[in-house]
């Protein structure tokens, strides 16, 4: 599915958009890259020491971490007597967790004091979300076994080798042992097989629209060019190539392709082009926060497959839904 944009902001909403989003906002813990995301379907946890092994040997140019730590004062202790950040349905995440996971985000970054709290918030908030993931997997019953943890290594060893290094040189620059390393990618494994538990019911066809728009910002332009090509004096292709303010799609006639339900910024051009027939053209000009579009819808299908791209975002959308319920659910105290 394209994304509309150019000159202006664009109306169709990148169907990766909320990968990237989803991305920033979990930062999850763990590293790996040899399982399948095209099977997985929703947002795995981003790979630091698979990065690392991609980037050979660490660039000895890279700014160095802040010595800078958060303060945090805990005010609750866990059973073993350590301090605790968060605690997730009575687990605990400890301090010393928190501090571990935010000195490996910290490498190669330049972290100002003033963001460092915000810095340390979202790396809890990830290990909050990474336990709601084990937790829900221990509910599903779902394990992952040490041959395929074994597998995950010897892939990364692998790509180390490649690389002209080793894979214990590369976890002891992302400040992992060998130890924590191993159970970092039994989470990574665990999110992956959750994600595909969650998302094994999305579907894999929705109704869509192929439509065409062009968009002006003046009111009285959008109604003279209407006019026009009701009148048949000028195409709506034409018109597009001339008039319209969306470069994404004015040089093809202002075809937007095929949509689906939320694909479009613009709710009010969203219901225009789902209200029209095949072939209709809507009546009067649709305002929206980028201007006046003439809007015409040219086919619809229903149960139209999606495109791999829009498949991997439902399945997103639908693991997000899926995550923010488990947080709404939870007994989550933060420290």
């Amino acid at each position: 599915m394209r994304l509309l944009a150019a000159s202006f902001v664009g109306l169709i909403r990148s169907r990766r958009l909320a990968a990237a989003l989803f991305t920033l906002i979990l930062s999850a813990l763990v590293a790996g890259c040899g399982a399948d995301e095209s099977a997985t379907g929703a947002a795995n946890p981003p790979g630091d020491v698979a990065q690392a092994n991609a980037a050979a040997v660490p660039d000895s140019d890279a700014p160095a971490a802040q010595p800078a730590q958060a303060q945090i004062t805990p005010t609750n202790i866990s059973p073993e007597g350590e301090p605790m950040a968060a605690s997730v349905n009575g687990v605990p995440i400890t301090v010393a967790q928190l501090a571990r996971e935010r000195e490996r985000r910290m490498m190669g970054l330049t972290i100002e004091p003033a963001t460092l709290d915000a810095f340390s918030a979202m790396v809890l908030e990830s290990l909050i979300d990474q336990q709601l993931i084990v937790q829900a997997a221990d509910q599903g019953e779902i394990v992952v076994t040490d041959a395929e943890i074994d597998n995950e290594l010897a892939i990364q060893a692998e790509l180390a080798a490649a690389n002209n290094t080793t894979l214990e040189q590369v976890l002891a620059d992302q400040l992992y042992t060998l130890d924590e390393y191993r159970a970092a990618t039994r989470d990574m494994l665990l999110w992956n097989k959750v994600s595909q538990m969650v998302t094994a019911n999305v579907s894999t066809a929705e109704r869509q629209v192929h439509s065409r728009h062009i968009l002006v910002k003046d009111e009285a332009l959008a109604r003279d060019l209407l006019a026009q090509i009701q009148a048949g004096a000028l195409t709506f292709e034409d018109a597009a190539k001339q008039y319209s303010l969306d470069g994404s799609s004015s040089y093809n006639g202002g075809d937007l392709d095929w949509v689906g339900r939320g694909d479009l910024l613009q709710p009010e051009v969203e219901a225009a082009i789902f209200a029209l027939q095949p072939g209709e053209m809507a009546s009067q000009p649709v305002r929206s926060s980028l201007g006046y579009h003439l809007i015409q819808t040219l086919q619809v299908a229903e149960g139209r497959a999606l495109d791999p791209a829009a498949l991997a975002q439902q399945k997103e959308q639908a693991f997000l839904y899926w995550l923010d319920q488990q947080r709404a659910s939870a007994d989550i105290r933060r420290y």
